[in-house]
This record gives structure tokens, sequence and C-alpha cells, in this order.
């Protein structure tokens, strides 16, 4: 696999300068059936600019690699109601065309298609099909890239959730959406807050599909430098913004930032500590243990030295990953719902914002004796 490599900061375009590497990392961070031997890696090199001090991934996976099979099915209660809330802050001006970019479940595009004021709704996404959609006399699906040359008309407002964090080159990306914009026409945000994850310890912070650290200045500064003024934000929790900017052509683009590298060298001791911790809670137990996640949350605490020989299975409520291998592991993956017949099951539980959503519902529901490792 030929990888890409980032030799300049994404933000002033200075030269970088490496901090850490993990060695092999897998580029997928869902499930597969097939052989462990079919696996890519890539080391997961993660630079610091020596301007900015923004920090980003060095190395870089090709697009159609990275994104060949759909793995986030945003299941649970939290982006449930994330998806409501979000589609509630576009519906306070939202109206006529609407280009989404992303949501290939099509959840905020079904919230949307109830607004009486929003005529279309034209979502882009790679993965439309994986989930069975279908278009409805509202919404219309491109099964690919967003491409600014293949919209037929310049929409009344462009939206996207959870994928600025994804581009490879955001203020260039950003700015073929905003040049869609005629003046005074919208484009949405909902936006992870990822210093602050990673100030929360969040393993699914920065990986190869969230390749720089996106704070909410830096947010700001992407938008601006494509002519995009903010015009409201809302916080959905401190790990996630929501953010209206309005198309100004008049306004200036300058705008000074300097990113504060220590919520990274922080996460990064963190985790090195805290892998002994979790070794020394195991004390050598084999038999009834787990971890939960079949995503990058387990990925990452392997790549940090804990052994999976520690653990029988992954456990993930994600019914299309149960009987599956964790890319990059030999651990099968089983539903959460096999703890009934374990006495006192024992599970290494670091799964970020859903931990405690997760958690309720295994000793509600599942098993009150089980233990954790949180």
């Amino acid at each position: 696999m030929n990888r890409i490599i980032r030799d300049k900061c994404i933000v002033c375009k200075n030269p970088l300068t490496d901090l850490k590497t993990f060695k092999d990392f897998p580029i997928y961070m869902g499930t597969t059936t097939n052989n462990t031997d079919t696996d890519l890696t890539l080391d997961m090199t993660f630079s610091k600019c020596l301007s900015c001090d923004t920090i980003q991934l060095r190395n870089l996976v090709p697009l159609e690699k990275l994104y060949e099979k759909g793995h986030n099915s945003s299941q649970g209660k939290l982006w449930t109601r994330h998806h409501l809330e979000f589609s509630q802050f576009i519906n306070e001006t939202a109206k006529g065309n609407i280009v989404e970019i992303g949501g290939a479940q099509l959840i905020l595009a079904k919230h949307l298609e109830r607004n009486n004021n929003i005529e279309t709704i034209t979502v882009y996404d790679t993965n439309l099909s994986f989930y069975g959609n279908k278009e409805t006399n509202k919404i219309a699906l491109r099964e690919h890239f967003f491409n600014k040359g293949t919209v037929s008309q310049r929409p009344d407002s462009i939206i996207h959730s959870h994928v600025v964090e994804h581009l490879y080159n955001p203020i260039e990306e950003v700015e073929e959406m905003s040049q869609l914009l005629d003046d005074g026409k919208y484009m949405y945000v909902s936006a992870p807050v990822i210093d602050e994850m990673m100030n929360d310890k969040y393993t699914n912070s920065m990986n190869f599909e969230h390749t720089y650290g996106l704070t909410k200045e830096l947010l700001y500064k992407i938008l601006t430098s494509c002519q995009l003024r903010v015009t409201k934000e809302r916080y959905f929790n401190r790990h996630c913004v929501f953010v209206a900017a309005v198309k100004d052509s008049t306004m200036s683009t300058q705008r000074f930032y300097k990113q504060d590298p220590q919520y990274f060298y922080n996460f990064i001791n963190y985790y090195q500590e805290e892998v002994e911790r979790i070794r020394n809670l195991l004390n050598g137990e084999r038999t009834n243990t787990f971890i939960f996640g079949a995503h990058i949350f387990t990925q990452s605490l392997l790549k940090f030295g804990l052994s999976e020989e520690y653990f029988s299975f992954i456990l993930d409520n994600d019914s299309a990953k149960q009987g599956e291998r964790l890319y990059g592991t030999n651990l099968e993956v089983k539903s959460p719902k096999i703890l009934k017949n374990v006495d006192k099951p024992l599970v290494v539980l670091k799964a970020g914002q859903y931990t405690e959503e997760i958690k309720e519902d295994i000793l509600k529901n599942i098993n009150a004796n089980t233990r954790f490792i949180l």
C-alpha cells in the first residue's frame, strides 16, 4: 500500500517535526472476516508544526483504502441525541436546497426533511449503499466523495457533521465547499473538539481518520480562512460543538493561530502509565476477562502495549461486528450478552464518551456482577 506523506503543516504550511510513532498500526478501525495476513498497517506518526505547533499525523492512508468499508454504525443514545439536536440547530435558519457531506445513514437528513422550509437534501457519502439507503421525494443520494463539480445547483446551505476532522487538507477542502455558496448562504458544522477529547483521554480522538488536533480555535481558523463568518455556536457537550457560519466574501481571511500541544504530551504520558495500571489490575486473569469495543479503543490500548492474550473476546453492541475479528488483531467479537453466563466477568472498558452508557447497560440488562476496569 502506498502511503501519503504530509510534509508540511495543514494550517501554516511550515515544516513538521516527529514526536511519537506507533509502528504498524492497523489502517482500519472496524472488523473483518478475512485472514490476519490480509490486514494492512502503517506507522502512525504524530508530528508537530515547527511554527504554529499544531499536532497532526505524518503518514496518511489513501482514501480509497481508509473508507473501503463502512464501520461507524452510530449506535446508542448519545448519537441519537446528537443528530436530533444538530437538526434543531440547523432548522433555526436553514431553508431551500441543502447539500450534506457525509451522513451515510441519513439520520440527520431524515430529521431535516420534516422541515417545510427545506426543499431538497442531496447527501454525498461513499458508503450510502452499505446502509441500504433509498432516495425519497426530498433526499437525493450521491455515493461518492463530495466534488463541487457534480453539484447541479448552488445550494442554500452546506451541512457536514463530524467530517471536517477527516479532511486531509481542511482549509483547502472547506474552501472548495465555500466556493459553492453565495454571500448570505450558510455552512452548518458539527465537529469534535479533539484537544478536549485528548484531555479526557479518549483513544478515539486522533487516528488515521482524525489526522490533526482540531481545537475550536482551529475550526474557527479554517472557516474564516474560507470567508465563512461564524454567526452562532452551541456546544452539544464539551467534546462537540455546533457552528453556523455565513458566507461573507468581504471579510478578511487573516486569523492568527497557535496551538498549545500540551494536551498531546499529557495523553501519551497518561496511556503509557495506564497500560501498566491495567496490567496490574488484570493480575494474570485470563478466563473471564474481556475488553469492550471492536474499534480504535481496543487497537490503541494494544499498541500502547496491552497484550491481547489477556482477553477471551472483544465485546461490542454492533451486531454487524459480532462473529468477526477486530482488524489488526486475533480477537473475535462477541455480543456483551455472553456475560450473562459468566461468573463475575472482568471487562476493560475505555470507550471514551460512550463508557458510562455501555457500563450502565451491562449492569442493568446483562450481568449486575460484572467488574470493570475503567
